[in-house]
């Protein structure tokens, strides 16, 4: 029951960091520097869900394919500049890794 409310938890977290930019900005613009804050916290909210996963799966540091897999989908998303692009060659990575 707890995983479920965790889930849960940081599904409402996430949703309403996605919700604060347009709420921010309904009466009137937001400043450049409050609204690229904004834009940026979903993205950081979920690095912040996701990363412990991928560099301490477990709870044990891990020198195996997730770290790798992470990096790889960085350098693919920024280097292509499309986060799908990213997420495929993250994944391809670790599965190659893993057969190896």
């Amino acid at each position: 029951m707890t995983v479920w409310l965790a889930i849960a938890g940081a599904g409402l977290v996430t949703y309403l960091l996605r919700l604060a930019p347009l709420v921010v900005s309904v009466r009137r613009p937001a400043p450049v520097a409050l609204r690229r804050y904004l834009d940026a916290l979903p993205i950081a909210s979920i690095a912040a869900l996701t990363g412990p996963a991928i560099v301490l799966p477990g709870g044990a540091p891990t020198l195996g394919a997730e770290p790798v897999g992470a990096l790889v989908a960085v350098a693919v998303a920024r280097w292509r500049r499309n986060l799908l692009a990213g997420v495929l060659a993250g994944v391809a990575s670790v599965a190659l890794l893993r057969l190896l």
